[in-house]
This record gives structure tokens, sequence and C-alpha cells, in this order.
């Protein structure tokens, strides 16, 4: 073991020594090759980039001809009609290079100038603003440096024999040196930048640039940064602000701009409340870069304990949706952490976990079953939760005559003795709604109105089962029943003929794969294959159209035939509630054409009613914007304060008790506002403890008197600065470009300089630089001259 760490240490130092040699040389060939342009034209670059060309003396027009006249008719002497017979070619060379002589003396006697624009000396000022964030420690620059120590090197240390980049901007510009991540701070010099900010706020910088430039003359800023920017802001209104004022941003860009190696947890999604012993789908984004096809393990952490572990196959150099799946056993709040194990040759590990909080709940939960003639369905629907379902209470209401119902699971006598709820304050008593085989007219229209508002406003679950009187069977076409359901009703007869023929076999789709509900088996192959084996069922109607914005979980196929398939199992949001329709008439078959052992059936159904009723919110909630928040954010706390109605209360006195982990309590005063669209009660307080928060919403309504509920929230050591690694140059390019600046890299320094030096900004003057004195000058005539004395020579003209 130890020769092998040997041999690791060893190789890393070759190659850390090769990277160190290959950035000497580039720097040193980017200065050699400024030297040379400076040696051979006597200007900076920037001098002919940014000037205007011009002479000095302008002979009048009649000199011009006579002087042309005159090299012609020498040139026409001396090479035209020569003693010596020449042939075409050394003729035509010999009368171009005597021209090209005699044409660069000219233009020398006119002493060509160049007219540019330069500051003048201590005038303005430049801000000069140095990323000072985590990211900036990353070591992909060549040789080896982090990125932080490369832009110190190459803007704030002297070199041998030079001043630093900052020194002799100094000697032309009044200058502010600021380094900045999540906020703005004044700099004495490199030695206060530590590379230690957990974000990156690009816009707010330069904002809080203009403000405290505000009566200065700034010309322009330098910014010197990785491109990260991990903090919401309107950046487009700072660059507008800035042409505004003409101050030209010069942005450096640092860190390696190809793909690294890393392999990043970009995002975790897990619903916020679950039902104890339910499905939780946890949906996560994993990005590889700068690896092949491979595969990728990663496991979940429940407070703390692994609960899972799965190996994936990931497409290389991609990012894509990986799927995982566990069952918590206990109610309470637990804290998730996913995590992708480490690959060889990572850029960092710090972007391989992300942390999520799940309110585990118990029930049990309501959910009212309506069904307008009896039949098996509803009878294995109830079998399948009975007797060890805690969480889900099934109450169902089945006509058996006019006026007359078969009550089952009711709470108390007086429970749907009179049908189905007459108003929405005893329908929104329930969580999830299911409406099986009864016709639209069996509701009012004010028992419509109050479905809609069931699931719209309440945010109650809604699952339409197939039947013989359901949907177009039915005569839903153009009833707020329609408006609600994730398929499209045609309103035409329905064909009974094969409407009651067990013909159609469930067929999982990709959505489906993973969803909780149609997630029989926790192996994937074994979910496959379950549904694979499941008896044909009937399709009452075939449903074709689906709504934009609906998800279909399972298609129906025919058994005979290769007919096209046709929507089964369908979801979408409304509201603030869900739909399903489940067109099948009689999934008990799934129960009685089975062995004895086989659970698919109740499975399926404990799931399915578990999901319909798992989102539904209560009367009066508290959280927050998100589950998990990184240090210094601003936690945005959020009341949902809603009286029997569920319409939104105005008149509430509300506080947020926050309770952070070290015991400290702080009150956030909510404010009643209007958030994405929803009037809620609204406070917030900066993230300044790492670890889980209490919160507990405090205060009076005058129509809900005491309000009182409960929420936590994560403040997680996530720090985003890890996150998209690769030197952001696109945003840098952008921002440089909208602002009439321009982008460099770390060993252009001295063309930065040279370019706030020659431009035209109101502190500068336009000035005059002779050309006729350039060594390139002297160097071409000796050239030209010297190939026409060896041509000469060699014909034996000299």
């Amino acid at each position: 073991m130890a020769q092998i760490q040997k041999t690791e240490t060893t190789a890393h130092f070759i190659t850390a020594t090769k990277q160190q040699r290959q950035h000497r040389v580039y720097n040193g060939g980017h200065q050699k090759m400024n030297q040379l342009v400076r040696f051979l034209f006597g200007h900076e670059q920037a001098v002919f980039t940014n000037g205007r060309f011009g002479f000095d003396v302008r002979p009048s027009a009649v000199i011009l001809v006579l002087l042309v006249l005159l090299a012609g008719v020498f040139i026409y002497f001396i090479y035209l009609r020569p003693r010596v017979r020449l042939s075409k070619r050394t003729t035509a060379t010999l009368v171009a290079l005597r021209a090209a002589i005699l044409a660069l003396m000219v233009i020398l006697l006119l002493r060509p100038v160049v007219v540019v624009s330069s500051v003048i000396p201590r005038s303005s000022y430049v801000a000069m603003l140095i990323d000072d964030s985590v990211s900036m420690k990353l070591r992909d620059v060549p040789g080896g440096a982090t990125r932080l120590d490369t832009v110190k090197q190459a803007l704030l240390s002297n070199n041998p024999g030079q001043n630093s980049f900052l020194n002799r901007l100094e000697q032309k510009f009044k200058t502010n040196l600021y380094g900045f991540s999540g906020g703005l701070a004044r700099l004495k010099d490199g030695n206060d930048l530590y590379g230690e900010g957990r974000t990156s706020d690009l816009a707010g910088a330069l904002d809080e640039t203009i403000k405290r430039s505000s009566g200065m003359p700034l010309s322009a800023v330098v910014l010197a940064t990785d491109g990260a920017s991990n903090v919401p802001r309107d950046l487009a209104a700072v660059l507008r602000e800035l042409r505004a004022r003409d101050i030209a941003v010069f942005t450096v860009g640092v860190g390696n701009t190809a793909r690294p190696k890393d392999a990043e947890l970009t995002r975790v999604n897990m619903p916020r409340k679950v039902l104890v012993g339910s499905r939780l789908n946890i949906e996560t984004i994993v990005g590889l870069s700068g690896y092949d096809a491979t595969k990728v393990l990663l496991s979940v952490r429940e407070d703390g304990r692994t609960v899972k572990t799965e190996e994936f196959n990931l497409r290389g150099n991609d990012t894509q949706a990986v799927n995982l799946e566990i069952t918590p056993a206990t109610s309470g709040i637990h804290r998730y952490t996913v995590e992708v194990t480490p690959l060889d040759g990572e850029l960092t590990v710090e972007n391989n976990k992300q942390d999520a909080l799940v309110q585990v709940v118990e029930g049990p939960l309501r959910i009212l079953h309506v069904e307008g003639e009896p039949r098996w369905e509803l009878g294995k629907i109830r079998e399948s939760i009975q007797p060890n379902e805690k969480n889900v209470t099934l109450v169902s209401l089945q006509r058996t005559g006019e006026n007359k119902f078969y009550r089952q699971g009711i709470g108390a006598q007086g429970e749907l003795e009179t049908g189905f709820p007459k108003t929405e304050e005893e329908l929104f008593s329930y969580s999830g709604l299911i409406i099986g085989s009864v016709e639209a007219g069996f509701f009012t229209a004010d028992e419509l109105r109050n479905i809609e508002a069931f699931v719209a406003r309440r945010g109650g679950g809604l699952l339409a089962l197939g039947g013989r009187l359901s949907f177009d069977g039915g005569k839903y076409k153009g009833t707020t029943i329609d408006e609600l359901l994730p398929v499209t009703l045609s309103g035409g007869p329905v064909d009974d003929a094969n409407s009651f023929t067990p013909v159609y076999k469930p067929v999982l789709t990709a959505a489906g794969q993973s969803h909780p509900i149609t997630r029989l088996n926790e192996d994937r192959g074994a979910n496959q294959k379950t549904w694979n084996e499941l008896p044909p069922i009937s399709v009452s109607e075939v449903l074709t159209n689906v709504k934009p914005g609906a998800s279909v979980l399972l298609e129906a196929r025919r058994v005979e035939g290769n007919g096209p398939t046709a929507p089964l199992l369908v979801q979408q949001r409304y509201g603030r509630g869900q739909t399903l329709a489940l067109t099948a008439a009689d999934t008990w078959r799934w129960k009685m054409r089975m062995d004895a052992k086989n659970n698919a059936h109740e499975t399926f159904w404990r799931q399915m009613l578990r999901y319909l009723v798992s989102g539904t919110p209560d009367q009066v909630e508290i959280g927050t914007e998100k589950e998990v928040y990184a240090l210094d954010d601003m936690i945005n706390i959020v009341a949902d304060i809603r009286d029997k109605h569920f319409n939104p209360v105005a008149d509430a006195r509300a506080t947020a008790r926050v309770t952070k982990p070290s015991g400290a309590v702080v009150d956030v005063p909510l404010k009643f506002t209007t958030l994405n669209s929803v009037n809620t009660y609204v406070g917030e307080f900066k993230a300044d403890e790492l670890g889980q928060h209490g919160i507990e919403l405090v205060g009076t309504s005058t129509s809900l008197g005491t309000l009182s509920a409960r929420a936590n929230m994560l403040v997680s050591d996530l720090n985003r600065e890890y996150y998209g690694a690769a030197q952001n140059n696109e945003l840098l390019k952008r921002i440089a470009a909208e602002t009439g600046g321009k982008y460099y890299t770390p060993t252009e320094a001295q063309s930065l300089l040279d370019d706030l030096i020659y431009r035209q900004t109101p502190y500068s003057e336009r000035v005059t630089k002779d050309l006729w004195d350039m060594p390139v000058n002297f160097m071409l005539i000796i050239g030209l001259l010297s190939a026409e004395w060896f041509l000469r020579k060699r014909e034996g003209l000299a």
C-alpha cells in the first residue's frame, strides 16, 4: 500500500511539473509576442486597433502625379529597356521591387501617423473587481495553480523586471480594488483575498460598484472571475445602467473553459409531504463531464442511515434524469441525503450530494368514492386497503335506487345521509374524491361547481374511473368535470359492443416506470414483469386525446392485433390540486384472475389512494419556498391561511417563530401579499446557522381565531460555487460586449492595460504618434534593397 501511495504521489508531482512548465511556456510566449510587436512597430497593438491612420505631410495632387510619372520613367529606362536582355519573370520581379522601394520612400516622406485617444493620466477611476468565492480555489488552470492565485499573479503580483498590472494601471488611473462574492468589499491588496465566499453575485457586485462610484469619474471596470453567478439578480438591468453611464466592463476570465472531469448532482426533487408507508419517488439530475459512459453509484441516507444504494449506467458528457425510490417507515420530519459516489479524477466532489427534508405524516386521510350503480370495482378497491391500511379511509356512497344509498366507512350517522355533499364545507372535509360509474345528471349544478372548487381551491385529488356511466357514457361533455379531466371528451355516443370485453393489456409508459402509483415492485425489471403478467381488462371508452400538461402513466393495448395504444391512466395538476382518469372498468380482474399470493391489485390501489391525497393541503399551513437553503441565503417564509371555504384570509395577524439549531428563537413578522398570483402571508430572514430549523405559525384571525401550524426547513452545507465548475466565458463575453468592453485571459493583462489607456472616453485626449520611424520600415527598406541587389547581381546588372 505504501508503494502504491508513493507511486501516485510521484505521478501527481510529474503531472504538476509538466503543467507548470506548460504555463511558463505559454506565459513567456505571449509576453515575447507582445514585446516583438512593440519592437517592430514601436507602439502597442491597441494604438493600431483603436487609432485612425493619416499623413502629417499632405502635398498637392499635382506633385503626387509628377512623382509617380518620374518613378515610372526611372523604372522604364532602368528595367524595361536594359542593355542586357532579361526574362519576363526577372523583369517583373525587379520592377516590383523597385516600385515597392519607391512607394515606401514616398509614404515615409509623407510622415504617416496614427491618431488615437489616450487617457489623461490620473483623471479618472478604474474599479478592479476580483472574485473571492470558493470556486476560485479550484485548480484547473495551466500550471496547477488555483484560479485565485492565477489572477493574483496576472494582475496584482510584481513579475521579475516588471511592475504588477495594478501598479502600471495606477500610473494612468486612480484605482479602487474590490473583492466580491456575496457582497462587495474594499481591499488593501491581494493578501485580503482568501477565496472563501459561498456565493458569486456578479450582478450585485457590478451594481454596488456603480453606487459606490456615484459622483466619481469612473472610466471602466475590470472584472476578474470564473463567471460563476449563482445569486438571482437582474443582470440585464445592471448592464443597461452601465451602458447608460458609459462605463465599460473589461472581463478577465480564469479557469478552464472546457468541461472538467466531474460528476455533479445538479438537482434533487422530492415531495415535501408523504404518507408513512407510501413510496417516495426521488427525482435527480446527474451530470457527467469529461467521462465516457460509465456506471455511477447513487445512495440515499435517511437521517444519516443508508436506506438505498443503486447503480446506474449513465451516458458520458451528458446530463440525465435518474430516479430512485424509498419507502419511509416512520412518521416525522426526515432528512434525506442523496449522494453520487465520487469517480476517479474528479475536479471536485463538493457537488456530489444534496439534502432534502420530507414530512412523513400519518393518516387517516378521508376519500369519498361515489358510484351510481352496484359493481365489483368498488368492493375490490375497499378490500385492497383492508384491514391493514391506517393512513387512508375510504368513505363510499353507492346509489341503490332512487334517493337510496348504501354508505360505507362513514364517521357519523348523519354523514352522506341525503346523498352527495350539498355544500362546499361538507365536501371539503374530504381530502380526495373518486367518481365512478355515475352519470353527470346525478349531480346538481351547484355540486358540480363544488367539485371544481374542491380541486382548484381546496387542493384535493380527483380520480375519475371508467364505467358504463362514466365520461361520455355519463354525458359529462360540457360540464365542469369535463374541464377537470386530464383527457378530452368527444361528446359522441359510446359503442357498447366491446366496452366491457377484457381485451386490453396495461402497458407502462416511460413516466409510469418511476411513478409512485405504478411502481408495483421496487426492482425495475420485476416491476415491468409484474405489469406484463397482469390479465386483460376492459376499457369502457377509448379516449385518445390527452390535454396539454397531462402525463400518461399507463396505456391500453389490445391483446390481439397491432392497433394503436390508448391512454389508460392519465394525471395532471389542476389549480391547487390534481386530477386523474383511469378508463378501465374492471381492475378487479387483476385480483380475481391472478394467484391468491399475487398482491399487484392491492399494491396498485393502496398506492393510488395514498397518492391521491398525499399532497392535499391543510386549511392553515406554513412553510418555506424551498425546503433546503444554503448559509447566507434569504429564507422566504410563506403562510397560507384560508377560511372554511379555502378562500385566503386577509385579516390575520401572523408571525413565524423560527427556532434555530442552537435553540435561538427569531420572530419573523408576516405580511399579507400576493406571491406567484396567490394571496398569502410572507416574511423573510437570513440563514446564519447550519441544520434543521423549526417554524411555528403564531397569530390570530377575526374569522378563524387562534392560528396554529408547524413546519421545518433545512440550512445545508450546500455550496453552489462548485456547480457548473467550468469557466462561464460566454457570460463574461456577454457582459463585456454589452458594455463596450472586451474579454481577456489572465495572460493578456498587457493587452488589457493598453486597451484601457487607448480608448475614447470623456477622460481621454487625442494624441498623434509617428509611424515613419517604426523599425519595421527600415527593415523593409533594407530587405527590398537587398533583394534587388541580389537579383541584379545574379543577372549581371550590378
